[in-house]
């Protein structure tokens, strides 16, 4: 079968909820480093499954994604990353924009030594 039948890759998507559960699970152990590793590796899978939302035609799925990298990219230390990702989603999604500004209040001040 070729790529184009499997437009979203349902085992990525396993694997992203999986690696987001190891991040949390080390981020509650208090265990930066691999909270980090794991986040950072929920954050490319979520861009990847991003791209094929949009593939599939899914504007609302992707957005979740992206939205979700960002969160991913910030928790694992990656603000410098994460916050322009963010805006520009911002940006192309202005009627989503006070989602958007909400979830960086609440990763700024869940994680403001992160965020300075």
């Amino acid at each position: 079968m070729s790529d184009e039948s499997f437009l979203v890759n349902n085992l990525l998507a396993t694997a992203k909820s999986r690696e987001v559960q190891r991040a949390t699970r080390a981020e509650m152990r208090g265990d930066r480093a691999e909270a980090a590793l794991h986040f950072l590796a929920a954050a490319h899978m979520e861009l990847v499954l991003a791209a094929d939302y949009d593939g599939a035609g899914d504007s609302d799925l992707a957005f979740r994604s992206r939205l979700s990298a960002g969160s991913c990219l910030w928790r694992a230390g990656r603000v410098e990353q994460a916050r322009p990702l963010l805006e520009s989603l911002s940006q192309a999604q202005p009627t989503r924009g006070a989602e958007i500004q909400q979830v960086i209040a609440e990763l700024s001040q869940d994680y403001p030594a992160l965020a300075s």
